[in-house]
């Protein structure tokens, strides 16, 4: 129970700043937009570039990206066919996103930046690459009910900075080039920012909720794919690696575990919105699972044993 406190008074503060994002989109009008830009083009690339730069890289780290793009590519589909199963409408499709697509970025990586040296953080990042590329293109495709071409696909890739931030901390990190000791408080200040500023993306996505549509048969779906199928996925994978593969370090399982136990996407609100795919409904999801996992990472990380 002490450790279990632990964890949570850790994650909690980051969902103080989820309420204040809500505050400021609610009442102030702050566009979740503006702040999503500034994130995606700015703030990540360059929080991924320090912590890539100077993680030790090792071999097997390139299998990270894709085993993340194949699991979330995996539940994506088998939770659109689930749908197709038991909805006649749009709403398979974004059962798809939501029972899959997980808050890996905004609030996953604040999580790790807070339980883990900054030398295992660019590792996560690493990682990372594998749900960017999932999202420019399953989850995209998903979304838009298969009106999309592969061509769109590889375009939507090449838009992400992020990815040519990550490759350029990788060139640095092979070259051993040594980044100027005075840029770290440099590094500082954007790791700060993007914590606040990924929180509130999350906190002003669900202020645009109009009203809670609760489904109980669509929330139960969508908490089977995330909080029970991917972390089932996560610990088979963790459980192969200690037993025969012998790739990675019980950091990395600890990380591969926070992936797999965060809650649906704050992007997900957004995308319904925009492509009208029961709105209410995403962002009513998304809430929920928000708040549940509040208490449910913490409790996953204390029995899995990964703390």
């Amino acid at each position: 129970m002490d450790l279990f406190l632990t964890l949570l008074s850790n994650i909690a503060p980051l969902y103080i700043i989820i309420a204040l994002g809500w505050i400021a989109g609610r009442f102030y009008e702050v566009d979740r937009g503006s702040l999503a830009s500034l994130a995606i083009y700015i703030i990540v690339p360059v929080v991924s570039f320090y912590y890539v730069s100077s993680l030790e890289f090792k071999a097997a780290y390139i299998a990270l990206p894709l085993v993340v793009y194949s699991t979330f590519s995996f539940v994506t589909l088998l939770f659109y066919r689930i749908g197709r199963s038991v909805y006649a409408d749009k709403r398979a499709n974004l059962l798809a996103m939501c029972a899959s697509a997980s808050n890996t970025g905004y609030l996953g990586l604040p999580i790790v930046i807070l339980l883990f040296p900054p030398e295992w953080v660019g590792v996560y990042v690493f990682a990372l690459s594998g749900g960017l590329l999932y999202e420019a293109t399953i989850m995209y495709y998903i979304a838009n009910r298969g009106n999309f071409s592969p061509r769109a696909s590889v375009i939507r890739v090449l838009q992400f900075p992020v990815l040519y931030a990550i490759f350029a901390g990788l060139l640095v990190n092979y070259t051993g080039f040594e980044l100027p000791a005075q840029l770290d408080a440099f590094w500082t200040y954007f790791k700060g920012a993007y914590v606040v500023i990924g929180m509130m993306i999350v906190g002003c996505s669900l202020s645009k909720v109009s009203k809670l549509v609760i489904s109980p048969k669509f929330l139960a779906l969508t908490f089977a794919g995330q909080f029970v199928l991917w972390p089932l996925i996560a610990f088979a994978l963790i459980a192969i690696d200690n037993a025969a593969l012998h790739l990675f370090d019980p950091q990395v399982h600890k990380m591969f575990m926070i992936m797999a136990i965060v809650p649906p996407a704050a992007n997900i609100a957004a995308f319904a919105a925009k492509l009208d795919l029961n709105p209410e409904k995403a962002a009513t999801t998304v809430l929920m699972g928000t708040i549940f996992a509040l208490f449910y990472i913490p409790a996953v990380l204390v029995i899995s044993g990964l703390h």
